[in-house]
């Protein structure tokens, strides 16, 4: 597969721009103890919520009393939050994995990163890559993760937290890594 190809719809680069390197997230759970566990934790949950409702849905029909339906009734309402807590901590993972691969694309020019997400919220991020740029390259058994930039931020609560963005799970994440070196090197000059 092409680079120009990784890319859809193609990304208009500017005149003194060139493409250095496109890619997209390796598929899969990378972060896999932590997934399994999540996923371990959210398990009871979705097994309690889901058998609360259907047993509740065959109490419903069997209430002899108006009381009866409504206990029927309340008990099928107060299961739908764990089961839904527990969809999203089991089956969330393997929603993400699937579509972090199928609907993000990187891409590197001469001058910047680009962060290319499609589906349903599309987005084009742009970091220019300057010698001040924050890099880091976090290494994992399957993929690497190159940040690229960095900023501290106060969240709702106040509190100071660090985001982070940049290529995220990509197989070629060393070679990505020292290709944004070179470039920091170039606009010292």
């Amino acid at each position: 597969m092409s680079r120009s190809t990784l890319i859809r719809p193609p990304l208009r680069l500017r005149p003194d721009e060139t493409l250095l390197w496109a890619g997209a997230p390796v598929p899969g759970f990378h972060r896999r103890r932590v997934t399994f566990f999540m996923m371990l934790f959210g398990l009871p949950f979705l097994i309690s919520g889901v058998s609360l409702f259907l047993y509740s849905l065959l109490l419903f029909p069997q209430a002899a009393t108006v009381p009866d339906g409504g206990n029927a009734l309340i008990t099928t309402v107060f299961s739908l939050p764990f089961a839904a807590f527990g969809g999203f901590l089991v089956l969330g993972p393997i929603f993400e994995a699937r579509s972090a691969a199928r609907d993000t694309r990187y891409a590197l020019t001469t001058c910047a990163a680009y962060v290319i997400r499609q589906g349903q919220f599309p987005s084009l991020k742009v970091y220019p890559i300057l010698p001040s740029s924050a890099l880091e390259l976090e290494r994992g058994t399957r993929a690497s993760t190159v940040w690229v930039h960095s900023r501290r931020e106060r969240d709702s609560e106040g509190d100071l937290g660090t985001t982070k963005a940049g290529f995220e799970n990509i197989a070629e994440g060393e070679k990505v890594f020292a290709m944004i070196r070179d470039l920091q090197g170039e606009t010292d000059a």
